[in-house]
Order: C-alpha cells, then structure tokens, then sequence
C-alpha cells in the first residue's frame, strides 16, 4: 500500500477514536442528567434544549449543515434513551 496512503488512513482511525471516545463520554454525562432529572421529576425531552444544540451545531458547522444536524439529532436521540434508562420520566 502507498506509504501516503497508510498514514492518512491512521490519521482516520485516530480521529475515529477520539470521536467515539467524546461520544462515550457525552452519553455518560447523559447518564447523569436522566438520574438528576428523575430527582427533579423532570421529563427527560427538553425541545428547547434539543433545539438550541441543534442550532449551535449548524451554525459552527464546517461541513454541510444538514449533515450535521441529522448527526447530532441522532446523537440527541440516543442519550436521550441512555437517559430514560436512569430511570427518567417515560415520556418523550
């Protein structure tokens, strides 16, 4: 394989593992918040919230925009469940 190629290609693991690694621990200070919000009586779906991510995402993005968003909606969406299962309010 071409030399160039290979590093660039470690580059690309690298970089994949730190994104799964502040994903990780996103998902594990989602955690919290279900617990805190169980504490509270809070309902884990908070629009405002999700909204305010999403357009902070868009704005700063670099790439295209609509990407982003579906990503981070995505994102929202599973810590939202990991935040139920700390035994946050049921509702969406």
């Amino acid at each position: 394989m071409d030399e160039e190629l290979k590093k660039l290609r470690e580059e690309i693991d690298r970089i994949d593992a730190e994104m799964l690694s502040l994903i990780e621990e996103r998902v594990g200070i989602a955690r919290k918040i279900g617990t805190a919000k169980k504490k509270k009586g809070l309902s884990i779906s908070d629009p405002q919230r999700e909204k305010e991510i999403i357009d902070n995402v868009t704005k700063a993005a670099k790439i295209d925009k609509e990407f982003a968003k579906k990503l981070f909606a995505s994102i929202i969406e599973y810590c939202k469940n990991e935040e139920k299962k700390q035994g946050g309010d049921p509702r969406p």
